[in-house]
């Protein structure tokens, strides 16, 4: 093999190095457009190949590994054009292109003999391929783009070769470069709210900051990424250079009238003990949420709080999640929960409903309140739109905490009417993970929406019998 001089950034240093001794790991990296990530995955498997253990047969560190993406017009113009640069044909290896090792590199150096497949997943027939292979390792290039269903298979065939003959293999894994995705692919789920332990996560700093990666390699210097986001949206910006995941722009988002800018406070908000708080609640068994929120004497909703779950009945989501929150942050709060309307309807095969667990003493004990039994979208929208349109005496009519990110990437545009595939908005909104947290805040509005209204009809009721004295009086 060819000298090959090769320095790479801190992060990517990091991830090279990074194995489980002796069983299944799983390494990934993300980072901006530009910052070296593909680079970093091929060197981390000359890594890895090195420390194979040696044949007993010739000596030699013999693996497989298999490098994946997601079409073969991406794999043969980026993956393997980034591969040929470092890794030529005939100084570091011998290339296959066809029959009997198609699409094939053999990368030779030092003891080290590593077989490394490029395989695009275009067909049927091609992921049947990739998901019958015996390898040593699998490697995704751009991993957000690969089907959830596709990694798992991989993952059993990483440590199948070398053969017992030739030593088996030493060390065995999956990793993978790629750009940040969108909140609402099951990639963010796995990397952030349910990472395994055998999972680690590398993140490359944002583009814009001084201590940005391979700036050095990039034409510009440290003026690429300025100029790389001219002209760009937002919503690019913050996820191509910034490091930050995005949200899918297809469909319509529910709520256009949400400005995060004006709606999302810089700093953490504080809870008032003598104003009630109240948790609307969108239940479900698949998923459900519950937003915090209370209502000061101008007007002002202050959203504080959220939890988001999965997969929990309503007497789980009380013991292991609702009254830890309550002791932890609100504990001898007045507080109120404004459900869907249909918490209150029997279920088929339980004459008991979620209202009723919600009610019991034994369970919550909590008071429970329905703005109305009327639970249309169109209704809920509007009480959200009479916060996100009005302003107060203290500001904007509604502000939510920063930790509360479901929601506001729910506002943002994960809560959105799914695209028919005419190409014309549905009438209901998308199920997805942000349909739950945004019913809840509608649950919410409405609630204090009606509060609102009731105490200005109390008012005008009150005041209308005054007019009338004072009226009478004067005229006489």
């Amino acid at each position: 093999m060819a000298s090959i001089s090769y320095t790479p950034p801190p992060t990517i240093r990091d991830f090279i190095r990074h194995y489980e001794q002796g069983k299944l790991f799983f390494d990934w990296i993300i980072g901006p457009v530009g910052s070296g990530k593909t680079t970093g995955i091929f060197f981390k498997l000359c890594y890895m190949a090195s420390l194979q253990a040696k044949s007993p047969v010739d000596g030699k560190r013999r693996s497989r590994a298999v490098i994946v993406r997601n079409t073969m017009p991406q794999l043969r113009d980026t993956t393997l054009s980034s591969w040929n640069y470092w890794f030529k044909d005939g100084q570091a290896g011998v290339w296959y292109a066809t029959s009997p090792m198609p699409m094939t590199f053999v990368l030779k150096f030092g003891d080290v003999e590593c077989e490394v497949l490029f395989r695009a997943l275009d067909t049927a027939d091609d992921v049947a391929r990739v998901l019958s292979l015996e390898v040593t390792f699998a490697i995704l290039d751009e991993f957000v783009q690969i089907d959830e269903k596709i990694v798992e298979a991989l993952a059993a065939r990483c440590g199948r070769y070398p053969p017992t003959k030739d030593g088996g293999a030493t060390n065995w894994g999956m990793w993978g470069s790629s750009n940040p995705g969108n909140e609402d692919d099951w990639w963010y789920d796995y990397l952030y709210e349910k990472r395994p332990a055998n999972v680690t996560l590398y993140e490359q700093p944002s583009g814009f900051l001084p201590i940005a990666e391979n700036l050095a390699n990039l034409p510009g210097g440290a003026e690429y990424y300025t100029s790389l986001a001219v002209g760009k949206s937002e919503h690019w910006v913050k996820q191509f250079i910034e490091v930050q995941w995005g949200y899918s722009l297809a469909g319509s988002p529910v709520i256009t009238t949400f400005n995060p800018h004006i709606h999302v406070a810089k700093v953490p908000l504080l809870p008032s003990p003598v104003l009630p708080l109240v948790a609307g609640f969108d239940p479900g068994l698949k998923g459900s949420a519950l937003i915090f929120g209370q209502m000061d004497l101008n007007g002002r909703l202050t959203v504080l709080d959220e939890l988001f779950q999965q997969n929990m009945g309503a007497e789980r989501i009380i013991s292991d999640r609702l009254k830890p929150l309550l002791k932890l942050r609100f504990d001898g709060y007045d507080f109120v929960i404004a459900p869907d309307p249909a918490a209150d309807s029997r279920s088929s095969n339980d004459e008991r409903t979620i209202v009723d667990t919600l009610r019991d003493r034994r369970k919550g004990g909590f008071t429970v309140k329905f703005p109305d039994m009327n639970n249309r979208l169109p209704l809920r929208v509007e009480a959200i739109e009479h916060f996100t349109t009005r302003l107060t005496a203290n500001g904007p009519a509604l502000l939510i905490d920063p930790r509360c990110k479901n929601l506001i990437r729910a506002l943002q545009g994960g809560w959105r009417y799914e695209m028919t595939a005419k190409g014309k908005l549905g009438a209901e909104p998308e199920k997805n993970r942000y349909s739950h947290p945004g019913d809840a805040f509608g649950y919410l509005c409405r609630y204090f929406q009606h509060t609102t209204e009731r105490e200005a009809k109390r008012k005008e009721k009150d005041a209308v019998p005054l007019r009338r004295h004072v009226n009478s009086y004067v005229l006489r």
